[in-house]
């Protein structure tokens, strides 16, 4: 019997109508050698029996617990023999003819494309989810033209090559793709599609577009669920380890990477939080003196040393969680790290001249950062281009 030609993995986590939509687009296109694979990560909602009573064919993975879109993938791929692999969000719904353009795209694409990305655009059909992405110079990446009407954003052709094609609709050849590793299941969720196109480009692969295959989405239905601050810690530690992984020469990029998260954290903890004067004053200031009085040697002694400053505010502690994580596991991004750049085939010179890192104030503090002396001297040498947020998506 031969292997299946694409096997299109969704991943569901207490998602029950949702996914239930997405599998009714997806099951209506289905032609011989293709098949659907729902991996359930622990849902609570009756999704499993209600998949299993609508979609006996539909080959499902109960997982039993949260295990991330990374996770999920992961268990699925293992378990797959299909010539090709779509990734697809659960809130998405393809329109007609998405499953047989995103199959001849990889089918008909040289031997060197490893992935291609299809459109994503919001429920209406009419704004920009995803026509192709950017990605900045520390880790993060924006979808172009995000939110912004259809055709009021330049396009990319069938078959142009993009950096990164969106893990929540597209299609790659299962063989490369498990050979470099698959997706990062340190990531759980967010730019681990991003850090995969990454090192396909620098493996030697490319990655192409196809705006046939068209999908609507709600945009964060699941990941809404997570609460804000506990995505933030996914984005920010993703980035980072993005960065360390791939970057050809540390050297070059550490400078402005780690200046800038530096810069982002000082800005949430002096401007964010309680008694943050005490962060910023300088040594020997009256309030110190003050503080080696009679009467504060008393009090400490009494009840205690009370706090020099308090850290309160979510979004200065979600970088410092972030952050934490990036120090726990220094070995093991510094193991992964090898394994890609051995990899390497491709110099981040010549995939950035195709697509130039983005320099985007983005967060609280940015333009100020990125306008400065010494944030000029730490960019990296690699290709840039400075844009403004709003020139890359409606905010």
């Amino acid at each position: 019997m031969s292997a299946p030609v694409a096997d299109i993995i969704i991943v569901n986590w207490n998602s029950r109508d949702d996914t239930l939509a997405c599998l009714d687009a997806v099951s209506s296109q289905l032609s011989e050698g293709e098949m659907i694979t729902v991996v359930d990560n622990g849902s609570t909602d009756g999704s499993i029996g209600a998949i299993a009573g609508r979609y006996p064919n539909v080959r499902l993975l109960p997982l039993g617990a949260n295990h991330g879109f990374t996770g999920g993938l992961a268990a699925a791929l293992v378990r797959s023999c299909a010539r090709n692999v779509i990734f697809l969000n659960n809130d998405a719904v393809p329109e007609p003819g998405w499953l047989e353009a995103m199959v001849d795209a990889i089918e008909q694409a040289p031997d060197d494309v490893i992935s291609v990305g299809g459109k994503i655009v919001d429920p209406s059909g009419t704004l920009i989810d995803f026509i192709g992405g950017a990605l900045t110079f520390d880790g993060h990446a924006f979808q172009n033209g995000f939110r912004y009407p259809l055709a009021s954003r330049p396009e990319p052709a069938a078959g142009a090559e993009i950096l990164f094609a969106c893990g929540g609709n597209m299609i790659s050849r299962r063989a490369p793709l498990l050979a470099l590793g698959g997706f990062d299941d340190d990531y759980f969720a967010y730019l681990e599609d991003v850090d995969f196109g990454w090192r396909s480009w620098l493996a030697g692969f490319r990655v192409l577009y196809e705006p046939r295959a068209v999908v609507r989405h709600k945009s964060s239905a699941t990941s809404q669920r997570l609460g804000d601050f506990e995505r933030g810690v996914l984005f920010e530690r993703n980035a980072l380890q993005t960065a360390l992984k791939n970057y050809e020469s540390l050297h070059d990029a550490s400078g402005a990477l780690f200046f800038t998260y530096l810069a982002r954290l000082h800005h949430y903890a002096t401007m964010r939080n309680g008694n943050a004067a005490e962060l910023t004053r300088e040594p020997f200031s009256k309030t110190a003196k003050a503080s080696r009085g009679l009467f504060a040697r008393a009090r400490r002694k009494l009840f205690g040393a009370k706090p020099l400053a308090t850290l309160d505010d979510p979004l200065t502690t979600m970088q410092f969680r972030a952050f934490e994580w990036i120090m726990a596991h220094g070995d093991r991004i510094a193991a992964k790290r090898a394994i890609v750049q051995r990899s390497r085939r491709r110099g981040d010179a010549e995939i950035f001249q195709r697509f130039p890192l983005q320099i985007v104030a983005t967060y609280p503090g940015d333009r100020a950062l990125m306008s400065g002396a010494l944030f000029d001297l730490l960019r990296p040498s690699l290709p840039t281009e400075e844009r403004t947020l709003s020139d890359i998506m409606r905010t």
